[in-house]
């Protein structure tokens, strides 16, 4: 009489076949997830570097050269701008002090206007958060740095770098605030 069924060796290589297979699947499955929270990173960081140049970009488009004078300070203090009035030519007359030197602080304020008692308008840096936030509660998260810079053509040139984990990113934007 012949017993119907699977021999312990039929078993063991249909169980080793299936344990191969469900390590495949376990790797890929958890490598897709990896990827996913790692793009999700990057849309993080990218809207955050966005976000922190149209907050900067809107206050310097926004300056009004007749009642006030605006500061613009890097990040790390090495660069300060200086928006004054317009000049004869209706100019805006800008001025660059590129030895401020580094804050000790843990709050820079990257832009202020000097002359008006209004601060709603100012952006800062927080160093140790790697926050950048306006008194509007406006917040951009892992931002590294912030760097301006001026060419005799009008154009003022601003740089957002941020990063998280192995993920940096940088952006880049020009104003021209000579335009009439």
């Amino acid at each position: 009489m012949k017993k119907r069924g699977f021999t312990l060796v039929e078993l063991m290589i249909t169980l080793a076949i299936f344990s191969i297979f469900s390590v495949y699947l376990y790797q890929t499955f958890f490598s897709e997830i990896r990827q996913s929270f790692n793009f999700k990173n990057n849309i993080d960081i990218q809207y955050n570097t966005n976000k922190a140049l149209n907050m900067l970009t809107d206050q310097i488009r926004n300056y009004d050269s007749t009642d006030d004078t605006k500061t613009l300070t890097s990040s790390d203090g090495s660069i300060v701008l200086k928006l004054g009035p317009k000049d004869k030519n209706g100019k805006i007359q800008v001025s660059t002090d590129s030895n401020a030197g580094a804050f000790n602080k843990d709050t820079i304020n990257l832009i202020s206007n000097a002359t008006s008692s209004n601060s709603s308008s100012n952006i800062y840096y927080d160093i140790k958060s790697k926050t950048l936030h306006d008194n509007d509660e406006n917040k951009c998260f892992n931002i590294d740095s912030v760097d301006f810079s001026y060419n005799k053509n009008g154009l003022i040139f601003i740089s957002v770098s941020a990063s998280e984990g192995n993920i940096q990113i940088k952006s880049h934007t020009a104003i021209n605030v000579q335009t009439n």
